[in-house]
């Protein structure tokens, strides 16, 4: 039998319309709670009115999200619908049917990946556009100054906005404005990701998790007995530790042992995935212990998981234990003085994505291996072995990272033989806030 799952939706009036087009491509298993505004500020209280008769809420827009999360921290899972690239382009065609010229206006709260990205893809020339992006959710910052003082000072023709309150006081100080629409598909997109999250934190707590732990043993050339006491104390560790973590550890040679546990499990054993309390150090010099752990919603997945974690672990030359969550999402190391959390979740990391129009996953997985170290430079090809990605992302991912101001080119690798230099570009992901714990 199909779940049913009710999904409250706040939205601004201007989107009744094509709200109702957009919901009727929806699933049948779904059924809305719609509540339209005239003003943002209503969200907070229309939120309040949903959260006790809905599973989830979407937001039409990132500003009434914001709103409502300034007020209080909302009971159920919510998001909100992204103006994406999408989005952009059909706001575009939009512009040109009404013989604005894209390449003359101001835009606001989209990133600014998604205007390079979309004048590249369109053949425009993106120098003359002024663009505003919402960072931080900092919704109330003077956009509507921004459009008007561009168009006043001749930089721009055309206003674009998708803040309805923008768009009315532009028309007020006489300012030519376009308001801009998110395309069937992006609520669509919205709304699939919104109900995906839900029935992943229903379920979660039951999805299976794989631990492979690697004990690295030191050449031993003392007497038996000394060998024979270092391999009982090594035993008598593994099975505190399987007794910690509630597990079974079953060994499949070369000092590699495997265990099965479930998520709800090991996010209880290790509080929330910020402690490691059974990773004490091993009472035998020499020794050291890695493990990696993987979730996932099949085996399949938490095993490769589990064999992406132990290679970070591997990595350093003490103990170590990391976490990778359906195959791309990265905590680590944990239950140590100096643990370094990479959290996708995290607020900063969320705020840096926002901030380059990077994923956060991507972000996670460079801030692993970059870092604090400041002083290597990487080519694309190597950024995309870092990242498991083609060189083509990589190039996009350090093309918005320049853009934002976080990786800076410091000259050029020559390839020995034929082949073009590859620009070598320095990476400071430095993140506002407090990665440590």
């Amino acid at each position: 039998m199909a779940v049913r799952i009710k999904v409250g939706l706040i939205a601004n009036t201007e989107f009744s319309e094509p709200l109702e087009l957009a919901l009727r491509d929806a699933g049948p298993n779904i059924d809305f709670e719609v509540r339209f505004y005239d003003h943002q500020d209503e969200a907070g209280r229309l939120a309040h009115e949903l959260e006790g008769i809905v599973d989830a809420i979407l937001f039409s827009g990132p500003v009434p999200y914001y709103v409502a999360l300034a007020e209080r921290p909302l009971t159920v899972p919510a998001s909100h619908v992204v103006f994406d690239e999408a989005s952009l382009v059909k706001a575009f065609f939009d512009l040109v049917r009404a013989g604005v010229d894209p390449a003359t206006i101001s835009v606001d709260t989209v990133s600014d990946g998604a205007v390079i990205d979309v004048c590249r893809e369109l053949e425009i020339d993106a120098s003359g556009i002024r663009n505003m992006p919402l960072v931080d959710g900092r919704i109330h910052d003077d956009f509507t100054g921004f459009h008007i003082e561009h168009y006043r000072a001749g930089h721009t023709r055309h206003a674009l906005t998708c803040r309805s309150i923008v768009k009315h006081e532009l028309a007020a100080a006489g300012v030519p404005c376009h308001f801009m629409f998110w395309t069937k598909h992006t609520i669509l997109k919205a709304l699939d990701l919104l109900v995906s999250n839900l029935l992943q934190q229903r379920y979660r707590g039951s999805q299976i998790a794989i631990g492979l732990l690697r004990v690295n043993t030191p050449q031993f050339n003392g007497a038996i007995a000394d060998a024979r006491r270092h391999a009982l104390a090594l035993e008598t560790y593994l099975l505190a530790f399987s007794d910690r973590l509630g597990v079974n550890l079953l060994d499949i040679g070369s000092g590699l042992h495997l265990f099965y546990t479930t998520y709800g499990a090991l996010r209880r054993q290790t509080e929330g995935f910020t402690v490691a309390p059974a990773l004490e150090p091993v009472p035998l010099p020499g020794f050291s212990l890695q493990i990696g752990i993987g979730t996932g919603a099949s085996a399949a997945i938490a095993e490769d998981g589990a064999r992406k974690a132990l290679h970070q672990a591997e990595q350093r030359a003490d103990d170590g234990l990391y976490i990778v969550f359906d195959g791309d999402r990265l905590v680590g190391p944990l239950g140590q003085d100096r643990t370094r959390l990479i959290r996708v979740e995290d607020a900063a990391i969320v705020q840096l994505a926002e901030r380059t129009g990077v994923t956060a996953a991507n972000l996670a997985r460079l801030l692993e291996t970059v870092g604090e170290d400041r002083s290597r430079a990487y080519s694309a090809v190597e950024l995309a072995a870092i990242l498991d990605s083609t060189s083509r992302t990589a190039r996009r991912v350090l093309t918005r990272l320049t853009e934002a101001g976080f990786a800076v080119p410091v000259g050029e690798s020559t390839p020995i033989g034929q082949g073009r230099p590859s620009t070598l570009y320095r990476i400071d992901l430095t993140v506002p806030g407090d990665l440590s714990s």
